[in-house]
Parts: C-alpha cells; sequence; structure tokens
C-alpha cells in the first residue's frame, strides 16, 4: 500500500522572524528539560507519570485562557463511560466556579491527554483506546466535513521516555507501526483517532484527516479500497512531524494547529509556528473509510458533487 503525507504547507519565515522562532523553541525544551529534571529529583512531585511538567508546559505555552488542570473526569454526554483523564485542558469559556470541579463537561474540554513517565505498546494501546472512547462519548456536531469527520476536542498521549530499544525497525518506526496497527482496532470513526503522540526524546505524531479524495485518486494510493468506496474516499493517517526543531517544540506548534481548528484566535500564532519553514509530516499509512460510513447525508452528497461550500474543503487535510 503506498503511503500517503498530508499536511499543510508553511510558509518561509524571514530571517529575524526564523532566529526569534529559533530562539523560542530553545526556551520550549530549556523549561522543559529543567521541569521534568526537577521532578525526577522529587518522586513526590514525578508522581502519577510526570504530569506535572507536562502541564506545567502546557500551561506557560498556551495563552493564559488555557487552564490546564490534572486528573479530572470527563463526563460524556453521549452513554456512562466515564474514566479518569491525567491532563485536561479547559476551553477559556468554561465558568472558573465549575473548573474545581472533579467532573468536567465534555463541552468544557480544549484538549485532554494520558501521560506515560516511560512508554511502551500498552501505553500507546491505552490512550488510543481511551481517544476512542473518549470521542465515542461526544455528541457528533453535523453540517460540515470538518465537524463531522474531526472530533471537537483533540485527544493525545504525552511521554517522557520510552522502553524501545532495538535498532530494527528503530522506535520511530515502531510506534509508527503499533499506531496504526491499533487504531484500526479501535477507532471506528476518523473522530476516534488519537490525535497527538508526543514522545519528548523521540518525536511527535498526529492524526491528519482527508474528506475526501477522488475514487480515481484512492485507486493509485491502493486498488482494494477504490473498488469499496465510490465515488471516493475519506482518509486518514497517523504521520510523524518531521523537524529538525526540538520535540517539545515541535508538539506546542502541533497542538496550536490543532486548536485553532475551533478556535478562530489562535490562527495567527498557529500560523506563526509554522513559518519555521523545515516542519512537515512524514509518510503515514493511509486508512480509508466510505463516505457513507463517515458524514451524513448532505455533507456526503454535497462532498461527492462538489458543491461550492464544501470544495475548498475536499483537500484539505484536517489535523
Amino acid at each position: 500500500m503506498a503511503e500517503q503525507a498530508a499536511y499543510s504547507e508553511a510558509p518561509e519565515a524571514n530571517a529575524v522572524h526564523h532566529r526569534w522562532l529559533r530562539a523560542v523553541e530553545q526556551d520550549i525544551q530549556q523549561e522543559y528539560t529543567r521541569l521534568h529534571a526537577e521532578a525526577r529529583s522529587d518522586p513526590q512531585r514525578a508522581g502519577h507519570g510526570g504530569e506535572g511538567t507536562w502541564a506545567r508546559i502546557l500551561s506557560d505555552w498556551l495563552p493564559p485562557s488555557y487552564e490546564v488542570a490534572t486528573r479530572k473526569y470527563i463526563i460524556p454526554e453521549e452513554g456512562n463511560d466515564t474514566f479518569e483523564t491525567d491532563l485536561v485542558v479547559f476551553r477559556p469559556s468554561y465558568p472558573r466556579a465549575l473548573r474545581a470541579r472533579e467532573e468536567v463537561l465534555a463541552s468544557g474540554v480544549a484538549a485532554a491527554f494520558s501521560v506515560k513517565l516511560t512508554l511502551n505498546r500498552d501505553g500507546i494501546r491505552d490512550a488510543i483506546e481511551r481517544a476512542a472512547r473518549t470521542q465515542r462519548g461526544v455528541k457528533v456536531r453535523l453540517g460540515s466535513p470538518r465537524e463531522e469527520i474531526s472530533p471537537p476536542f483533540p485527544v493525545g498521549l504525552l511521554a517522557h521516555s520510552h522502553t524501545w530499544k532495538s535498532a530494527d525497525p528503530g522506535p520511530k518506526l515502531g510506534v509508527q507501526a503499533i499506531c496504526v496497527e491499533l487504531d484500526k482496532i479501535y477507532a471506528k470513526h476518523p473522530r476516534e483517532t488519537l490525535d497527538l503522540l508526543c514522545v519528548a526524546n523521540l518525536g511527535v505524531w498526529c492524526a491528519s484527516r482527508m474528506p475526501f479524495l477522488p475514487q480515481d485518486t484512492v485507486r493509485h494510493l491502493d486498488p482494494d479500497a477504490a473498488s469499496m468506496h465510490s465515488p471516493g474516499s475519506v482518509l486518514t493517517s497517523i504521520i510523524e512531524l518531521n523537524s529538525e526543531s526540538p520535540t517539545i517544540a515541535v508538539f506546542i506548534a502541533a497542538l496550536y494547529e490543532r486548536l485553532s481548528l475551533t478556535d478562530p484566535t489562535l490562527r495567527p500564532l498557529a500560523d506563526g509556528f509554522k513559518a519555521l519553514g523545515d516542519s512537515g509530516g512524514g509518510g503515514g499509512t493511509p486508512r480509508f473509510w466510505g463516505l457513507a460510513d463517515v458524514f451524513s447525508e448532505n455533507v456526503r452528497i454535497a462532498l461527492s458533487q462538489g458543491v461550492t461550500q464544501v470544495t475548498d474543503a475536499n483537500w484539505k487535510a484536517f489535523y
């Protein structure tokens, strides 16, 4: 099966902007290194898988209105599948009086993360299963390709290190393969795919969602998928974000990109972080879905007919 990279092209940065972003990247990485070292020297502060370090990083590098809390229960909008979440980022609109409560309304969540000190296969499995279960408990927003294919908030996995030592196939390829394998088991809709995975000493992966590929294009990538889906397919992929930048900075930039899909006020900063020009998506194994398995009837018909309102979205990959 051919590999497909789906990501937004980063604009070229001028020299001054480039130097400024490089300095910011170093600040982010140095802060993470310092906080992680402090946590390792104090077992009590490093408890619960090291959430404290990640909570501080998110609190310091997201806008002040995006408050971060640890150990919260997300209340589902559908069903009763409630479980503890290591880190929750509140939406700016979520009332302050509700933020101290142990349980959080799903509508008040901007992002949610599982945290692991040392990542292994079971840690990835747990995070992918939790992401699917969390998004399954959120009511589907209907009306546009973006609303129906993307979750209302990203669910991710953060880890300080990993257990993989073998040079074959290598830790990065191992993480990629595990994500692809387990996504097929647990994610029953593109919304349910794990959005972000960051291993601080390894790399960053994100989910890419493309709402429509014509059947002829799909046939070049996977003839079997093309024969199953007409007039086209939805494509999802878990891609590694290749960059010369420090891992934590790449993660923060990817998180801004994802949050900006539901908060347009973050779009200028998200674009600014992308302006490095050396951050892009690596190859990811494509997963194809039938339009009827993903979209409501109105959106499905509009996509297949290329109606003006959704044409611009047809080829855009939504993180």
